[in-house]
């Protein structure tokens, strides 16, 4: 029998992927553990999006090798992928590694790295959605469904087509038998991710992202449903009248806007403006009155001047986001903004997020204080350790992105969802009770 632990960095995506690695070990006879000193191995699934990510991925292999240096350690994910031929030279401290493709074959590969001779379960393939594992990584009650793989968007300054590939669409029957077997098990919320969600189908012809919605909320279960990274030129505005007629899908619209200079936005690659993207901000305000808008902004692009840095200001006040995550650019070999002239320094990027951070802060506070006194329900993740409070979600918060709510006084258990009634705002984060009141939202 052998233990094994896996570390997952970067985004949702890569939490689904390392998912499916759980599910592949465990239908070959490997053991998972949540605790890495209890491993055999350790997996560690990486992420190569950014600088920072890369740094951060490195650092944390090494660091597993320093802390246990008798453990297997393979190494997986986008660095691995888009880095293979010179990390498998020089990177001597790992005992194998592997891209970002999950199959039998790297169940076989892990098998040869360590000298395992399991078997596999019969009927159990984790890369076909069939696997009936709940989520190991998510916390209770919620999952991660990875609709597709890999983006034809094209931004310039992006390297996921480098690293992912084009779109591959998974079939719909699949999505829709791993998002029965998720709620057979009790998940309460169901989170749909891809690089571009907006984008599913479009490869096949035979679906999109609107029919995939509809074909799961035709599921007879209570249970939110929410769709991240929907790229802003591909909206698709029949999700509002989707949003408005059933309360299950979560009027939460993740759209990764990244700019508000025209000028800029077209050196990166998108066809829309700051006047389209307001439009569709307005038009998707006004068909859902609560929906909530989480959006991305990137600072430092190459060739940035300080007017495109006030045009992002005026176009960030305007639209308003609940919820913003700002960057900075990354200089990444392999696309087409690495060449672009005018690159700009770090230090200068990071002054212009530190001025994005400041007024999101006053967006999102004024946002959070107006629900003070409403109910909502809850989704509970946690139970604070050694205090009688308890940390969970409501809709318009999604996981590990956005604030929490921290509940006192209560006897829920992580998976649950119960209703509360807000008391407070502290931080991005809301206070609450829980309450028998009706939630005043779905």
């Amino acid at each position: 029998m052998i233990k094994f632990f896996i570390e997952s960095l970067g985004c949702s995506k890569n939490q689904v992927d390392s998912e499916t690695i759980i599910t592949l070990l465990e239908n070959r006879g490997y053991v998972f553990t949540g605790e890495p000193q209890e491993a055999d191995l350790i997996l560690v699934n990486t992420c190569g999006f950014i600088n920072a990510a890369k740094q951060e991925s490195l650092e944390t292999v090494m660091e597993f090798r320093s802390q246990f240096p008798d453990k297997k350690i393979i190494m997986t994910g986008c660095l691995s992928e888009r880095y293979f031929i010179e990390l498998e030279k020089d990177l001597t401290e790992i005992d194998g590694i592997w891209g970002t493709g999950y199959s039998t074959s790297f169940a076989d590969f892990v098998d040869t790295t360590t000298g395992y001779s399991g078997s596999d379960t019969p009927g159990a393939d984790a890369s076909s959605g069939k696997a009936d594992h709940a989520p190991r990584l998510s916390f209770p009650g919620s999952a991660y469904v990875k609709i597709a793989e890999g983006c034809i968007n094209k931004c310039t300054y992006c390297a996921i087509p480098i690293i992912r590939g084009d779109l591959q669409s998974r079939p719909k029957d699949e999505i829709l038998q791993e998002v029965n077997n998720l709620l057979s098990m009790g998940i309460q919320e169901i989170n749909l991710v891809a690089q571009d969600s907006a984008s599913y189908g479009t490869d096949i012809g035979s679906d999109s992202i609107v029919s995939l919605i509809q074909a799961i909320l035709e599921i007879n279960a209570d249970f939110w449903l929410r769709v991240l990274y929907l790229h802003p030129d591909k909206f698709p505005k029949e999700l509002l009248a989707i949003a408005e007629r059933d309360s299950r899908f979560l009027p939460y619209f993740d759209i990764p806007f990244q700019h508000g200079s025209p000028r800029i936005l077209h050196q990166m690659g998108r066809k829309g403006s700051n006047i389209v993207y307001e439009k569709l901000v307005a038009d998707i305000r006004t068909a859902v009155p609560k929906a909530i808008i989480r959006t991305t902004f990137l600072t430092g692009f190459p060739g940035e001047t300080d007017k495109d840095v006030e045009l992002l200001k005026e176009f960030q006040r305007s639209i308003q986001p609940n919820w913003a995550g700002i960057f900075t650019y990354s200089h990444e070999e392999g696309t087409p903004a690495y060449s672009l002239s005018g690159q700009i320094p770090a230090k200068t990027a990071g002054k212009r997020k530190q001025l994005l951070e400041k007024i999101q802060e006053q967006i999102t506070a004024s946002w959070l204080k107006a629900m003070t006194g409403q109910t909502f329900q809850v989704l509970v993740e946690e139970r604070v350790q050694g205090e009688d409070l308890l940390l969970g979600r409501t809709w318009f918060q999604a996981p590990e992105v956005d604030g929490l709510v921290v509940i006192e006084n209560s006897s829920a258990n992580p998976g649950e969802r119960i209703t509360v009634r807000i008391t407070g705002v502290r931080g991005v984060d809301l206070t609450a009770i829980e309450t028998n009141s009706m939630p005043g939202n779905g």
